[in-house]
């Protein structure tokens, strides 16, 4: 698993450095699927949607191993949810925020939940890069079958605090060890929570001003 996990990581970095160069599909791909990825990839283009992600899934199924007709149901499954986050975000184009919001679609969570932790239009404060973090450790606690409200409430929480990029990484580097302990996920969830709002409440200068969040509206 480290090795493909190492081996994805490489192809990301090649296919970013070929910035608006249409990256090769592998070789392996039967040609009908490769007609199929790639209007797939033209249209998401035209769409001013980001492609990289869809080559890297494309590579990703290879390296797994599955078969054509997964990794074509995989990308345009990909695609939607790219244009789906995108409609969450307001438009947002950074690529690192919109496939975060995407992977926590994919993971379960609604549009409707995501809409609660993204900042209203217009607020310029929005801390993308915190705001990213705390996506990527939303969609690692539902993996650990903590429920996705409960989850999107935790993180909600945080953010509204202005909680720094590092709290949520620490948050679910302590859920997951609460858990390989025998904790139950959503226990662990809750109790790691309320010990980090206990820490921003007790040392205010943790929180990143910028980062704070006005309560969602209703």
């Amino acid at each position: 698993m480290k090795q493909l996990l190492a081996l994805v990581a490489s192809i990301t970095l090649v296919s970013a450095g070929l910035g608006a160069q249409r990256a090769p599909l592998p070789a392996r791909i039967g040609a009908e699927s490769r007609v199929v990825i790639e209007h797939v990839i033209d249209s998401a283009r035209t769409a001013g949607l980001p492609t990289e992600p869809l080559t890297d899934k494309v590579l990703e199924g290879v390296l797994k191993g599955a078969d054509d007709q997964r990794i074509v149901l995989a990308v345009q499954s990909l695609v939607r949810e790219l244009g789906t986050a995108r409609t969450i975000l307001g438009g947002a184009t950074n690529t690192a925020l919109l496939g975060a919001t995407a992977s926590a679609l994919h993971a379960g969570v609604s549009p409707t939940e995501l809409r609660r932790l993204v900042r209203p239009p217009g607020d310029a404060s929005a801390d993308a890069g915190v705001l990213t973090s705390a996506l990527v450790v939303l969609v690692d606690i539902v993996a650990k079958r903590v429920p996705a409200g409960a989850a999107v409430s935790a993180i909600g929480d945080l953010l509204q605090r202005g909680a720094p990029e590092r709290q949520f990484v620490d948050l679910r580097n302590e859920v997951e060890r609460d858990i390989m302990a025998g904790r139950p996920p959503e226990s662990a969830l809750l109790e790691r929570t309320r010990a980090h709002l206990r820490q921003l409440d007790a040392d205010p200068l943790m929180a990143n001003p910028a980062s704070r969040r006005r309560p969602p509206s209703a």
